[in-house]
């Protein structure tokens, strides 16, 4: 059995990107993952795989980063105390924040990639984006004991339709699975914020 306890409890300044009262342990592991994306377009890039602008690396990588440290990030315990816990004192900045709809819906990244990369694949954006929205939704009216099987059965659709019914953007064939797990799995899921004992 494992030294740790469940607590919603926390104090301290608002943490919105690794929740307030975030150990080191729990940064340090989020920014880690924050490498994982940049590092697989660097091999991209430099293999020839992808063949890109200066302005569209930048976008490329910041949206990388975002998603991988992101899935992490909303993984931890004090994100999801932080983002399942009510207002507090001094949070009321966040409250758009802490609506799951809301927060979902600022994750614009298929239409940003749709854009920037190859306008012809508009489905991709339209589909993506829509689906992730829809998600939510469905984790949000789902009873909370099935929240999280559930997320797995959304990202399980996602990873099938990804590889054999959506075209990916070249360069970008794992922005999804990866956004719905940040999103879908990682952030919408209520689950029991494990605290060192």
């Amino acid at each position: 059995m494992m030294n740790a306890k469940i607590d919603w409890n926390y104090e301290g300044k608002p943490d919105e990107l690794m929740g307030t009262g975030a150990t080191k342990a729990e940064k340090i592991i989020a920014y880690l993952g924050g490498l994982i994306i940049p590092f697989v377009l660097a091999f991209l890039g430099i293999y020839g795989i992808v063949h890109w602008t200066w302005w569209q690396w930048i976008i490329a990588i910041a949206i990388g980063a975002d998603i991988s440290a992101g899935a992490v990030a909303n993984a931890l315990n004090s994100c999801k105390r932080f983002y399942h816990s009510p207002i507090k004192l001094g949070e009321e900045k966040y409250r758009l924040a802490k609506n799951q709809i809301f927060f979902t819906a600022l994750h614009i990244y298929p239409l940003i990639i749709w854009l920037c990369f190859d306008r012809t694949n508009w489905m991709f954006a339209v589909i993506w984006y829509t689906l992730l929205l829809f998600s939510t939704w469905v984790i949000r009216q789902t009873p909370l004991y099935l929240q999280r099987p559930t997320s797995i059965i959304i990202v399980l659709i996602v990873i099938l339709a990804n590889a054999y019914l959506i075209t990916p953007i070249p360069g970008f064939e794992w922005l999804a699975p990866l956004l719905f797990i940040k999103i879908i799995v990682g952030h919408s899921v209520r689950e029991e914020p494990y605290r060192p004992a």
